[in-house]
C-alpha cells in the first residue's frame, strides 16, 4: 500500500507540474501582449518617456521560458541472429524486424539566475507500444556546462501474451513471469543525474569540420516495482530490475557534420550495473547480478525533409555467457554466467515528426 501511495503521489506532482506549468506559460503571454500594447500608447504619445520605460522592463525583466514539444514517432528495430537463437518461436530466424508508433510530449522550463546559474525543469509523459510513462525532473546548470538534477518517474506496461511480457514479476518456481495487468501495478523510481559538456569545437581550429563536443554523464537511480517484494526480479518495460539502486556512467562524442542530409555523427559508450547484489534472491547467485554491461553505440542524426527527423544506432555490447548456450528465454535469469562476449545486439531507426 505503502508503493502505491508513493506512486500515486509522483503521479500527482507530474500532473501539478503540468498545470502550472500551462498556467505559467499563459500568464507570460498575457504579460508580453500587456507590456507590448503599452508601449505603443506610450510611443504615439511621448518618445522620450517609452525609451524610459523601455530600459526599466530589460532592468525588471527575468529571462524565463516556457516550452511545449509534441513529437510522434515511428520507431523501426531489428534483431540479428544471435539475439534470437533462444527464442521459441524465431530461432531459426536470421533476422527479425518490426516498426511501432510512440508518442512524447513534454514541457520544459527554464529561468536563468543569473550569467553562470540556471534552473531548468521538464514533465514528461511518453505513450509507446510497451505501456506509458511519467517523469517529472529538475535540475541546475553552470554556466552551460556542468548540469546537476535530480528526476522522478513512473509508469506501468502492456503484456501480449505468450509473445511478449513488458511486466510481471519472476518466479524462479514457474521459470516464467507472472503477467500483471496494464494500471494494476506501477513502477516507479528516483534518478539522480551529472552532465558535463566540454565544447571541444571552442579548442579547435574554426572550421566547419571542427564542430566537435563531448558529454559525460553519470547516473544513480532507485527503482521500485508496487508488485514486487525485495529480492525479487520484475519488468516494467525491456529491463529485468530489482527493488534498489543502479548505476551508470558514460560520455558521448558528438560531431556536427557540413551536410544537408547527415547533420551530426555521435559515438555513445556506457558501463551500467546493480549497486548491491543482495538486492538479489539467492536463486539468481548463478546469474552473477553484480555484472557490469558495457555498451557502444554510434549513431547518426538524418534529416528526412522538412517535418521529419531521424537517428538511426547500432547497439554492440558486453553481455554475459552462460555455461549453456541454449536455453528457453524464460530461464536466462537462472543460467549460471561462465564469461562474456561483445556483440551485436540490435539496429534501430527512429523516425520523429515534432507538432
Amino acid at each position: 500500500m505503502l508503493h502505491r501511495s508513493i506512486c500515486k503521489l509522483i503521479l500527482a506532482l507530474v500532473l501539478a507540474y503540468a498545470v502550472l506549468a500551462n498556467a505559467g506559460e499563459s500568464e507570460l503571454a498575457a504579460d508580453t501582449t500587456a507590456h507590448a500594447a503599452a508601449g505603443a500608447k506610450n510611443s504615439a504619445t511621448s518618445p522620450a518617456a517609452d525609451t524610459a520605460k523601455t530600459d526599466s522592463a530589460k532592468a525588471d525583466s527575468v529571462p524565463e521560458t516556457i516550452t511545449q514539444e509534441h513529437i510522434f514517432n515511428i520507431v523501426g528495430l531489428v534483431l540479428p541472429h544471435n539475439s534470437l537463437r533462444n527464442s521459441k518461436t524465431l530461432h531459426n530466424w536470421p533476422f527479425f524486424a518490426v516498426a511501432v508508433p510512440g508518442w512524447v510530449s513534454t514541457i520544459r522550463f527554464r529561468k536563468d539566475l543569473n550569467k553562470v546559474l540556471a534552473l531548468k525543469g521538464f514533465a514528461t509523459y511518453d505513450l509507446g507500444f510497451n505501456g506509458i510513462g511519467l517523469r517529472l525532473d529538475a535540475s541546475i546548470e553552470f554556466i552551460h556546462l556542468l548540469e546537476l538534477g535530480v528526476q522522478a518517474n513512473t509508469g506501468t506496461a502492456l503484456n501480449y501474451g505468450e509473445t511478449a511480457t513488458f511486466m510481471g514479476v519472476y518466479e524462479p518456481e514457474r521459470r516464467d513471469y507472472r503477467q500483471d495487468i496494464f494500471f494494476t501495478e506501477f513502477a516507479y523510481g528516483i534518478r539522480y543525474h551529472a552532465t558535463l559538456t566540454i565544447p571541444l569545437l571552442a579548442f579547435l581550429p574554426k572550421s566547419k569540420w571542427t564542430k566537435i563536443i563531448i558529454k559525460g554523464t553519470a547516473d544513480y537511480t532507485y527503482s521500485g516495482y508496487t508488485g514486487a517484494e525485495d529480492g525479487e526480479v520484475w519488468k516494467a518495460g525491456s529491463e529485468n530490475l530489482v527493488n534498489g539502486f543502479k548505476y551508470k556512467c558514460g560520455g558521448t562524442l558528438i560531431y556536427i557534420l557540413p551536410f544537408k542530409r547527415v547533420n551530426m555523427a555521435m559515438l555513445a559508450f556506457s558501463v551500467s550495473g546493480f549497486k548491491h547484489t543482495y538486492d538479489f534472491d539467492d536463486a539468481y547467485r548463478d546469474y552473477n547480478p553484480g555484472f557490469k554491461t558495457v555498451n557502444i553505440t554510434p549513431m547518426a542524426s538524418i534529416k528526412i525533409n522538412d517535418n521529419w527527423n531521424g537517428m538511426l544506432m547500432a547497439i554492440v555490447s558486453r553481455d554475459r555467457v552462460f555455461e549453456n548456450r541454449r536455453y528457453p528465454t524464460t530461464e536466462e535469469l537462472l543460467q549460471k554466467q561462465v564469461g562474456s562476449e561483445w556483440d551485436l545486439r540490435s539496429v534501430m531507426f527512429i523516425a520523429s515528426r515534432k507538432f
